[in-house]
């Protein structure tokens, strides 16, 4: 339990983005690095070498046009993170995948890479928004009495008449039919896109 603890601790720690004033091998995903006449960029992505050398994708902050990837040396007053554990590595790419807004590869935690992941991608991911279900379209009737007809309206918008009220009955459901029969086909059209 304490180490579960300690875990989350350092993973909220390590969430907090700096901002560097020059590409440094103490930088971190989310990390801004604003060096001097150079646009300011975001680290996007963090790998460390078997050499001690650290490769840092980028990203410019006011434009997502193109990424750099930088090979960093280490430097004698940088000192590296310690090997990541499977849980750091998960956390690292739960939170990548947050940020391009990409499907969660996991969504349940059944190993300490899972739990990593799950966590990272909730720490960034933002909630789906709920939307309201639509209200079921009725019809309504009027008589006009100067013109001696049926008036059919579905929500404010008159979309026929008839001389009977039965024929005035059949417009309405035939309409509203065929409403659902367009609805239905464009959600089957969308899904069939996503895919």
């Amino acid at each position: 339990m304490i180490t579960q603890e300690k875990r989350t601790i350092q993973a909220c720690a390590e969430s907090t983005p700096k901002i560097w004033d020059r590409a440094t091998t103490k930088a971190n995903i989310g990390d801004t690095i604003h060096a001097p006449f150079t646009p300011v960029m975001q680290v996007i992505n963090k790998d460390v070498y078997t050499d001690s050398r650290v490769w840092l994708k980028v990203k410019p902050t006011n434009a997502s046009c193109y990424t750099e990837e930088w090979v960093l040396d280490r430097e004698e007053d940088d000192l590296l993170p310690p090997p990541q554990t499977e849980f750091d590595q998960g956390f690292n790419h739960g939170r990548i995948d947050a940020i391009d807004k990409s499907i969660p590869l996991y969504t349940e935690a059944t190993c300490e890479y899972s739990k990593g992941y799950v966590e990272g991608y909730n720490a960034l991911a933002k909630p789906p928004v709920q939307t309201p279900p639509p209200k079921p379209r009725t019809w309504s009737i009027t008589y006009n009495s100067n013109w001696q007809w049926y008036v059919v309206w579905v929500g404010d918008r008159a979309i026929g008449r008839a001389f009977d009220h039965e024929e005035a009955e059949r417009i309405g459901q035939k309409h509203i039919a065929g409403e659902k029969l367009w609805q239905e086909h464009r959600e089957r059209v969308l899904a069939d896109y996503a895919d």
